[in-house]
């Protein structure tokens, strides 16, 4: 039985996010009417595909230019952040910033599941502790991490505290600073600054420049909305 768990985790894994996402999506409809239940789950497919094709994509593309050569079948978190919403942009032609903000909502249960998972299997650990048997409790932080990342979006998200579209950048920002500051505890076999640092920093970056891109064009809409009710 632990077997067939171990060995089919990842479809468990991706399962459990699909179930969880649907309400979540539900929950960000603008009104009551748009919580329906076949659109959110067709939604949720859409958001799943998606997320688990980046996730290899991007991983295969760490491999390829880390001079491993191309891998299937591995996983990289990055592509969640990277890779996701180009295609979502390329997919989504309609209600893109409530789509995305959907999206952000969305992943944050299946991410948490997926760390799960590889406290299950034994993966991503961190290092040992100096002068101690214990190691970084990384995995877990990231857990936590995620938790607490849905927790503040969905109250965000009821009273209104951030703007339409603005989720999505807001988990780049917050992700980017936290796994860049979590790797340098991660046993990942190479040195004190690697790889994964970089797509952090490069994470934080867009995410920022989304942001601020997002609030110039809503305040430059709040600014001409004023000068015409006085015309």
């Amino acid at each position: 039985m632990y077997e067939l768990i171990s060995n089919n985790s990842i479809y468990l894994a991706v399962l459990a996010g699909l179930i969880a996402g649907v309400p979540l999506i539900m929950s960000v409809e603008k009104t009551a009417s748009d919580r329906r239940l076949l659109p959110s789950v067709l939604l949720a497919v859409l958001f799943s595909a998606v997320s688990v094709f980046s996730v290899l994509l991007f991983a295969s593309f760490e491999k390829l230019i880390s001079g491993g050569g191309l891998s299937i079948g591995a996983v990289s978190t990055y592509g969640v952040y990277l890779i996701a919403p180009l295609i979502l942009l390329l997919v989504i032609r309609k209600d893109r910033a409530l789509r995305f903000d959907q999206f952000a909502i969305f992943v944050l249960p299946s991410l948490f599941l997926q760390r799960i998972r590889c406290l299950f299997i034994g993966c991503c650990y961190g290092k040992t502790i100096h002068g101690m048997e214990m190691r970084w409790p990384t995995r877990e932080a990231e857990l936590v991490f995620y938790a607490v990342m849905l927790i503040l979006f969905l109250y965000l998200e009821k009273k209104g505290k951030v703007k339409e579209g603005g989720l999505f950048p807001l988990l780049m920002i917050c992700y980017g600073a936290f796994r860049f500051i979590v790797e340098f505890f991660r046993d990942n076999g190479s040195g004190l600054f690697h790889l994964a640092h970089i797509w952090s920093i490069i994470a934080l970056i867009i995410g920022v420049c989304l942001y601020t891109e997002l609030s110039a064009a809503r305040a430059g809409g709040k600014k001409v909305t004023k000068k015409r009710g006085k015309k």
